[in-house]
């Protein structure tokens, strides 16, 4: 199988994410080089945690707008497990230990958004979102909650407007088979809690 270096890297937009337009080198095993230009979205890891009630079973998503689905025409809010990136003072506080600032990050973007507070967190793997185009690592856990500790709805200065939703496993079975849940992350984390249900709803 042929190897890839890369070679050079240029910054062409910097803003939530950073755009790179990067030069790579790739060799055959027939000893030829050729010289590929690629673009690069340096994203912030992140994670997704699919929350659960302890009392009722019920799974907690949420539904929010996401702007690149807007841009491609699909005019609905974006129905999906709890989600945030990990801040660099998440890294800072955990310098040798990213799944220790995954964790952290997980609690506190679960609060902001949805309210709720987290009993037992359990991490599952850490996956590359989309590596045909992006950096970001995405660190998968499921958790039950217990209480309410504040309002939920997201951080306003940030641009968040979150509604919560509660349902049981099977409608969010039928959302997925209806089209209604098609972000893939929350669809593999809902895929994962179906498969061990009797570890976590029974």
């Amino acid at each position: 199988m042929s190897k890839m270096t890369l070679k050079n890297t240029r910054n062409l937009w910097d803003g939530h994410s950073r755009l790179e337009m990067t030069e790579m080198l790739q060799q055959y095993e027939d000893g030829h080089i050729e010289s590929l230009k690629r673009e690069v979205l340096k994203a912030r890891d992140s994670v997704v945690v699919l929350l659960y009630r302890q009392d009722t079973k019920k799974l907690v998503l949420t539904s929010q707008w996401r702007a690149p689905i807007v841009f491609r025409g699909d005019n609905r809010p974006v129905i999906e497990a709890c989600a945030g990136n990990i801040d660099q003072k998440d890294f800072d506080n955990h310098p040798k230990d990213a799944l220790a600032a995954a964790k952290t990050a997980a609690i506190r973007e679960v609060e902001e958004e949805t309210g709720w507070h987290i009993a037992q967190l359990d991490y599952l793997y850490a996956l590359y979102s989309c590596p045909g185009i992006s950096t970001e690592k995405l660190y998968y856990f499921i958790a039950s909650v217990d209480e309410k500790v504040q309002q939920g709805g997201g951080v306003r200065d940030e641009g968040e407007d979150i509604a919560v939703l509660e349902i049981s496993l099977q409608e969010a079975i039928t959302k997925i088979q209806e089209g209604e849940i098609m972000d893939l992350k929350t669809v593999v984390l809902i895929q994962y809690i179906q498969l061990h249900c009797l570890d976590y709803l029974e």
